[in-house]
């Protein structure tokens, strides 16, 4: 890279292509193990995995553009992991209930959760008079990057 600085736009987009394109690669070989059975599995029960990686690589793609982590990928990322582990789980039997019969039972345990991890970071910024902020609570997007 010569000694331009790029605008946030353009190394947003160079972050996306490039968490795209390790997405793609990554699925596409793991699609390709699957059709030789490499992998003894099918493609609907692994299908969660691919959103996982997703999540992965672009994770890995806004440390390797921007040498940090910032809001715009980090909270999306940290969503795809989650769904696409909870989803993997249901989808590859380890329970012996379906996605549908636990959300229709367990999904108030979801908002219990969140409840208490917000209430969680509160105690916390009250405990140290705001000088400990939760990470990544300001929006970083619109900022300039300094190299």
């Amino acid at each position: 890279m010569d000694d331009k600085k790029l605008s946030p736009a353009v190394l947003r987009k160079q972050g996306f292509l490039l968490g795209m394109g390790l997405t793609l690669l990554i699925d596409g070989f793991i699609i390709c193990l699957v059709n030789f059975n490499f992998i003894n599995a099918t493609l609907k029960q692994i299908w969660p995995l691919f959103v996982i990686i997703a999540g992965f690589c672009f994770l890995g793609a806004d440390l390797f553009i921007y040498r940090r982590l910032r809001t715009a990928f980090l909270f999306p990322s940290i969503m795809l992991i989650f769904l696409g582990t909870a989803f993997l789980v249901f989808s590859s039997d380890v329970f012996n209930i379906s996605f549908r019969q636990f959300i229709s039972v367990c999904w108030p345990i979801v908002l219990v959760v969140f409840g208490i991890l917000l209430l969680f970071v509160y105690g916390i910024q009250r405990i140290n008079n705001k000088q400990f902020q939760f990470p990544y609570m300001q929006d970083d997007t619109l900022e300039e990057d300094n190299y």
